[in-house]
Formats: C-alpha cells, structure tokens, sequence
C-alpha cells in the first residue's frame, strides 16, 4: 500500500499519511529503551524517518539527530517515563504529540480535505480519551496532558466536562457536532470508539467523487489501514474463542 502510495502521492501528502508510524515507533523505541531489550518486532516500516535512527538516537539521547518536533516529543517523553515511570503517561503525552504535528502537517499542504480529515482525526481522538477520562475519575492535569490542541472542538471545556463526569461530557458533547455519539458514549467506551472510526469512514465515503484535493487518495489509505484492523481484530477474537456475533458487532465500517 505504502509502495502504491508514493507512486501516485505528492511528498507533502505523503509526510501526514505517515508521521504516525513516525510518532509509534518513537513509543516503542522509548519502551525498548527503558526496558533494555531490542526493538526487533516493535516498530514498524513506512514512516519519514528511518527506524534505526530513531532508536539510536534515542538510546544514545542524540535526539537533536531526529526533525524538531519529533526530537521534542522524544526527549520529553524519555524524560517523563524515566522520572514518573508511568507508561500510560508516556504513551498519552506521544499519541497527543502525533495528532498535533499531523494536523500541523496537513495545514502546510493547504488541502482542504486533508485538513477536514486530520482535524476530525484529533476531534474524535479527544472524545475518546476524554470518556475513557471520565470513567475512570481522571484529574484535570491528567486530562489536560492527554487531550489536543486543534481540531474543532473547545479543548478546555471538554477537559472540564471530562472532570466532572460522564453526565457532564454527555452534555457538553450534546452541543456539539458529535451529539449522535452520545447514544454510543452511554453504552460503552468500546462501542463510542466504534462510532468514531465508522464516523471517520464515512467522511472517506463521500471522498470517492471528490478529484479537487487528496480526497481519493487519503480514503484509500485509511480504506486499507481500517481493512487489515479488520483482519486482526477478527483473526485475535476468533483465536480467543469470542461469539460471531460479538465479533460483528465490534468490525468498523469498510470502505466499498
């Protein structure tokens, strides 16, 4: 896909569908790291740097060897994990990093749906972590370390309502242009992510026609990244022995 993908996609394009891989395999270099074992199996292939140099420079803390903002996302993330060992802590604070740069990214390209795509991307990441935040009684530091600058919502007030509890992020959210995700929020927080990657999808659905900006080519790429989620989530519940009915409830939307 990948390979596909660089045939037929402008550089800049490119750098947003792929930073992150950049920003995962930062986390695995981090835990390889911290953990003293190898990073074989652990970070992935595709990215815009290369994966030996993100690992080296950060076993040797030369993170000023990485781009900017990745080497700030390193250095504080190795400097947080090695100081509050907190693994959860870590992870957050580098998924939040990654949502930034990627709509940072895709402003700089000027594509209005890339743009669209990105800022929905951190909208529906900072409901999810914001319910997850809610269920389990997350302080307003936490909650604040955890959620993204951009996209469209106000970040403050969902914070907040997060705080406060789940009845309050439901009303907050009822406000906003996610109020059908409420009736999923209410269920679970499995069931709400599910509703956020379909809702994803279906912003990919309308791009098919769409030969003004990236729409095309973005919707295939996250058409293919959502089909082999699909394969292994269907592929570990069916090792596990879970009913197929459970197994069709949890498969996202595909693209057709």
């Amino acid at each position: 896909t990948r390979q596909f993908l660089c045939e037929i996609a402008d550089e800049d394009i490119l750098k947003v569908l792929h930073l992150p891989i950049d920003y995962h395999n930062v986390k695995a270099a981090i835990k390889a790291v911290y953990t003293g074992i190898t990073p074989d199996g652990l970070m992935l292939n595709g990215g815009t740097v290369d994966n030996e140099l993100i690992y080296t420079s950060i076993k040797s803390r030369e993170y000023s060897r990485l781009e900017p903002s990745l080497a700030k996302t390193a250095e504080e993330a190795m400097t947080l994990l090695l100081r509050t060992q907190d693994g959860q802590l870590c992870d957050v604070m580098i998924d939040r990093d990654m949502l930034s740069a990627c709509e940072e990214a895709a402003m700089e390209t000027q594509d209005s749906f890339l743009i669209q795509y990105r800022k929905l991307c951190t909208d529906t990441a900072n409901l999810k972590t914001a319910l997850r935040c809610a269920i389990t009684d997350k302080q307003i530091s936490f909650i604040r370390e955890a959620l993204s600058d951009g996209g469209t919502l106000n970040v403050d007030a969902l914070g907040e309502m997060a705080e406060r509890g789940k009845d309050a992020l439901y009303e907050y959210v009822l406000q906003t242009s996610f109020a059908d995700g409420v009736e999923y929020m209410k269920k679970s927080a499995a069931e709400f992510e599910k509703w956020c990657d379909d809702r994803i999808m279906a912003l990919m659905d309308e791009a098919k026609f769409d030969s003004s900006s990236s729409a095309p080519i973005v919707a295939y790429s996250y058409a293919k990244s959502a089909e082999h989620s699909a394969v292994k989530l269907i592929l570990s519940a069916k090792r596990n022995g879970l009913d197929e009915n459970l197994i069709r409830e949890r498969v996202r939307r595909l693209y057709v």
